[in-house]
């Protein structure tokens, strides 16, 4: 990942010879805000210490979840305890950081906003007094925390494990685009060259000898590959000045491993006789400072090694374009779509997919009957399952906020209902509007404002904490909103605005002014005003989700289509058929290089992002995941069955990006994604009635999953990965 910023270079001097101006200034401008820092590990370290320096307490929290999301998420499960006790020793240095700099304020400010997240964690417990204690850093629990050994000893490690974690063997579940993967596959071509050379000159030798023997045809083994130094255990070897000290460092340095002798990075231990002797320390170590400072002033002045990147070689450079052609041409072909507003290249001169999958579609659905598992019937195990009952009408939606704590829950009735779903599902708050609630989403960057919208057109903010609206409009105050009904809501990652989907609202017969046209607006989520507007042909979107920052919107629409959307023009980029019936649930993979798509058709489709419109895996579900979904009204001799049309999502993908959770007539079903379609590894069960809407919430080890029903149930799944 380190050849990242010279990929950007390349980028630009390609920008640059075809004259995109334009493009190249909107490069220029995401890469100043690019919070990967092109994957540069030094960078992202300054970045650390940037925020805990200028008490930027949001920034801090909103780089690491994002490293948490696009990163850690796809690391080994033995590797999750290092990252959150990684993030608890960060969160420490912050508010060392306060105290040793004398800002009080910024200290009572870190505990208000984290409260409601570390009060149920047991290593926060004795931090929450530090407002109110004096001397903190002569106390014996806090006084290690203030040393420079332990502050310089943090930062070497976070520096030492992102450079493990960004090596390529670590992200194998990251699909890098093909530009990204020049050096490995002009590492492998040069290596089966220079084994191609070892082979002639060996044959050759063979024809010319008079008496070949049986040595020249041996092929020395492959060496193997570099065992994996954590130079924070070198650090850690290192005799502080007391035995006591001694013990608290290893504690903490080891504990960053939690204790797993399978971790990559800190399962590294001395054994033996070898535990006495000193080991010597490596470049990184040993330019950590090692002096005890414990004055009231910052001790950021810390010295991490830094890795910088030289310019690749002419020959480098003409080696790897001649094999990213070469590994290009030899890829597989899979299916393509034409794809509207795109510029369509001849069969021999597509780029083709990096990973292309068969389609091999099922030609009938599969009866819930028939279906067994087949699969690797240990990769989930339900723990346990509740019971929400709180809902006397269809549930439109559930789903969690960022963190998991809460489930927000919303019905057909215009009642919203905010839950905790453990230890057992309890009501926290709720709200009743006058509509059908058709969008339900928690703001991405806290864990307390909830956005919902209404089949009449109004929008409301929800504060979860305060248990109160903060604003609300509609097609009073709203014009663009009258006669419509919101068919979606999308916040983007910034919380600065949100995308509206609006749809026309039935009209009586004889009604002489048309309806508004299906549309998109982007409106302004602190004045409220629509900042843009969009109109589609043809087309309503029925779901939609934004890529990390969000400029692009993918779009599942009535039309069966899916459109991905530049929010910047606005414009269509790119457009292609997807369902034989309309698109209810449009979704991105983890790394953001897929698609997954459900229709009416109860088809379950994976296209790709880079390659629009080219088909990865098409599946059709068992019987009912998409629906007809039909509520009975009425009583008596009157009674009758109306179609429902589904607002909330029909799958939810795990943090992984192989495993999709769906709904079906009797509870939510685990699938795993895998090369010739979906494989069912779990049923879950529990409903008695369809179910018409899921979530899945991967923020702790054991994932939690919640589905709700047509009868107004929720249920919420404690589900294990194996």
């Amino acid at each position: 990942m380190s050849h990242v910023q010279y990929l950007d270079e390349l980028v630009k001097e390609y920008l640059l010879f075809r004259g995109f101006s334009q493009t190249l200034r909107s490069l220029d401008n995401e890469l100043k805000i690019d919070k990967d820092k092109g994957f540069r590990v030094d960078r992202l370290v300054d970045q650390v210490v940037s925020h805990i320096q200028t008490y930027d307490l949001v920034g801090l929290r909103e780089l690491w979840a994002h490293l948490d999301k696009r990163i850690f998420a796809h690391l080994p499960h033995t590797l999750l305890p290092c990252v959150r006790k990684l993030e608890t020793s960060i969160l420490r240095l912050y508010v060392v950081n306060t105290i040793q700099t004398n800002k009080s304020d910024k200290l009572v400010e870190f505990f208000e906003k984290m409260a409601q997240e570390l009060q149920s964690q047991a290593e926060w417990r004795e931090w929450f007094i530090l407002p109110y204690l004096k001397g903190v850093e002569e106390n014996s629990s806090f006084a290690m925390y203030f040393t420079r050994q332990w502050q310089d000893t943090l930062l070497v490690s976070l520096h030492n494990f992102f450079a493990v974690v960004f090596q390529p063997s670590f992200l194998q579940s990251i699909e890098l685009p093909t530009l990204a993967s020049y050096r490995d596959e002009a590492s492998k071509i040069a290596r089966l060259q220079e084994d191609n050379e070892l082979l002639r000159a060996r044959l050759s030798a063979l024809t010319t000898s008079d008496q070949p023997s049986l040595e020249h045809l041996v092929v020395p083994d492959p060496p193997p590959p570099s065992h994996l130094m954590d130079d924070f255990y070198n650090i850690a070897q290192e005799a502080p000045s007391s035995e006591s000290q001694l013990k608290s460092l290893k504690t903490i340095l080891f504990g960053l491993g939690g204790g797993l002798p399978t971790s990559p990075i800190l399962g590294r231990r001395a054994t033996g006789g070898a535990a006495s002797a000193s080991p010597q320390p490596s470049p990184i170590a040993a330019q950590a400072p090692s002096s005890n400072n414990h004055g009231g002033t910052s001790v950021f002045a810390h010295s991490v090694a830094r890795r910088t990147s030289s310019q690749a070689p002419a020959e480098e450079k003409k080696r790897t374009r001649s094999s990213s052609v070469a590994s290009m041409s030899s890829r597989n072909s899979g299916e393509h779509i034409p794809v509207k507003r795109l510029v369509q290249t001849s069969a021999s001169t597509t780029r083709q997919s990096r990973s292309p999958t068969k389609i091999r579609p099922q030609e009938e659905p599969m009866s819930l009957a028939k279906v067994e598992v087949t699969g690797d019937k240990a990769s989930f195990l339900l723990l346990g399952q509740e019971e929400y009952s709180e809902h006397r009408a269809v549930v439109t939606h559930a789903v969690f906020n960022p963190s998991g704590t809460l489930v927000a829950s919303a019905d057909t009735d215009g009642v919203v209902k905010l839950w905790s779903p453990s230890p057992s599902p309890k009501t926290q708050s709720g709200v009743v509007v006058k509509s059908a609630v058709t969008a339900l989403e928690w703001l991405p960057r806290g864990e307390r404002f909830l956005l919902l919208a209404t089949k009449a057109a109004s929008l409301r903010l929800y504060d979860s904490r305060d248990k109160k609206t903060v604003w609300e409009t509609g097609p009073d105050s709203c014009p663009v909103l009258k006669d419509q009904r919101i068919m979606g809501v999308r916040v983007s990652p910034g919380e600065g605005s949100a995308v509206i989907s609006v749809a026309p609202r039935v009209r009586p017969q004889g009604t002489s002014t048309p309806p508004a046209p299906p549309s998109l607006h982007t409106i302004d989520m602190k004045s409220l005003k629509i900042e843009s507007s969009y109109r589609l042909d043809g087309g309503v979107v029925n779901g939609c989700i934004m890529n990390h920052n969000g400029g692009l919107l993918v779009c599942g629409c009535n039309d069966g289509s899916v459109r991905i959307i530049d929010l910047r023009c606005p414009d269509v980029i790119a457009s292609w058929p997807a369902h034989q019936g309309e698109v209810f649930t449009v979704r991105l993979s983890p790394q953001e290089n897929n698609i997954y798509t459900i229709g009416s058709d109860n088809r379950f489709a994976c296209w790709s992002m880079a390659q629009t419109g080219a088909r990865v895996m098409d599946h059709v579900l068992h019987d009912r995941a998409a629906g007809p979904f039909l509520v009975g009204v009425g009583s008596g001799g009157t009674g009758r069955s109306v179609l429902l049309r589904p607002y909330g999502p029909l799958f939810a993908l795990h943090q992984d990006g192989e495993h999709v959770l769906t709904c079906s007539p009797t509870g939510p079903i685990v699938y795993k994604v895998g090369e010739n379609g979906l494989e069912q590894v779990l049923q879950v069960g529990g409903h008695k009635s369809p179910v018409v809407t899921v979530d899945w919430c991967n923020a702790l080890q054991c994932g939690t999953s919640v589905a709700a029903a047509l009868d107004g149930s929720v249920t919420v799944a404690t589900l294990m990965r194996q």
